[in-house]
């Protein structure tokens, strides 16, 4: 009785590690890196207006960017073409949910609320949000708190980190959501707003290009961090396991220092 029970048992122990097998075989086959593998194209969603993470050259219609290196260095090591498919920033996790891209990068930032309905790879950079005000109000506000008051008008694109963070962080001043082609800085430039409401790398790079317009509120101590990772579907683990393993290798062999060199430091 006993040498049959255990034969039960190890029947029954044997049964289970082989549909735990079946399981693991079925959802590695059903991932999105199996599909992508199989298709032979990585399809990337990006906005083509935020440099120097995305930025779409209109003249030969191509991208060029800190985050386009990053999906072509990735669909290289996957074996794959890598093909560009236009989004806004308001539609990023809508386009995933509705299968137009495998992956959106763009200099996008990992917050809780997007966590609700999307994945995001390990980050791999840190811009925190700032002010970027006009160099006539330099001195105006000695921190982004100051800017908290009535008849201060705040510029954020629709859609972005920066716009949850604003209507978080600000209760009295007013949050101006801007959508594109439309730009947050040009609103600014304009003297429609008091200050643009974007990350440091952005806010350096636009610097670089209006000294003489634009100054940063306390750059050393900004409103809240900014994680930047890549987007893409809930419930794969396969495939973010992957992405994340990428990311952790690149890190190491210095790829992503080489690209903060050559797109933020310059």
């Amino acid at each position: 009785m006993k040498a049959m029970l255990k034969g039960a048992l190890v029947a029954l122990g044997l049964a289970a590690t082989m549909a735990m097998g079946m399981q693991a075989a079925s959802a590695a086959d059903d991932s999105l890196l199996q599909k992508i593998l199989n298709r032979g194209t990585l399809r990337v969603g990006t906005t083509g207006d935020y440099p120097p993470y995305s930025e779409l050259d209109q003249a030969n219609n191509t991208y060029k960017g800190y985050e386009i290196d990053v999906v072509t260095q990735l669909a290289a090591d996957l074996g794959v073409k890598v093909e560009f498919v236009p989004t806004s920033w308001d539609t990023l996790g809508a386009g995933i949910a509705a299968d137009k891209y495998d992956i959106c990068a763009s200099g996008i930032t990992m917050t809780l609320e997007r966590l609700k309905s999307v994945a995001f790879s390990d980050p791999y950079l840190d811009s925190p949000l700032v002010p970027l005000i006009l160099k006539k109000d330099e001195g105006k506000f000695a921190s982004w708190r100051d800017m908290d008051k009535a008849g201060v008008k705040l510029a954020v694109m629709a859609g972005t980190s920066a716009e949850e963070s604003a209507k978080k962080s600000f209760t009295k001043a007013e949050i101006v959501s801007i959508t594109a082609p439309a730009l947050d800085y040009q609103e600014l430039l304009a003297g429609r707003v008091t200050a643009a409401i974007t990350d440091t790398i952005f806010i350096k790079k636009a610097l670089a290009q209006y000294e003489k317009d634009f100054a940063v509120v306390d750059i050393d101590h900004p409103i809240e961090g900014q994680p930047i990772s890549m987007m893409t579907l809930q419930g794969d683990q396969v495939w973010l396991n992957w992405v994340n393993t990428w990311v952790d290798l690149k890190k190491q062999s210095g790829f992503f220092d080489s690209l903060f060199q050559k797109w933020m430091a310059g």
